[in-house]
């Protein structure tokens, strides 16, 4: 994640890194919902219904992260720490994001975090 400024802004320490992390990983998660439900075979009804729900849920946090950015900023890949991270997972990625909230104090994230932060928790309750 950069600004279109010269400044570089490293994940885990600064709050607008952290928050651009979790909107890559929610991002990627609504993506992988999306095409598990478009997989051949299609998943059964109650697991599409989950899919669809994880989805929604994962893009409007996402939206929500996105808001708290100025608009200067740019995303770019985020590396995540966690090697064992099972990408084809949605919900992994989302509990990814989550963990990633946790890396800086909540003070140093933009204000606004806290509703992506219970958001995330809300998503893990629900579906994890």
């Amino acid at each position: 994640m950069t600004s279109k400024t010269p400044e570089t802004m490293t994940p885990g320490t600064d709050g607008l890194a952290v928050i651009g992390g979790v909107i890559l990983l929610l991002e990627a998660a609504a993506d992988r919902c999306l095409s598990l439900l478009a997989a051949d075979p299609a998943p059964g009804l109650e697991e599409s219904f989950a899919l669809s729900d994880l989805g929604l849920v994962a893009r409007l946090a996402a939206s929500q992260a996105r808001a708290l950015l100025p608009v200067d900023i740019e995303l770019l890949d985020v590396q995540i720490a966690e090697s064992s991270l099972d990408r084809d997972d949605p919900i992994e990625l989302v509990r990814a994001a989550e963990a990633l909230t946790r890396t800086v104090p909540i003070e140093a994230l933009p204000r606004g975090s806290s509703r992506v932060v219970v958001a995330l928790c809300d998503i893990l309750r629900e579906h994890g």
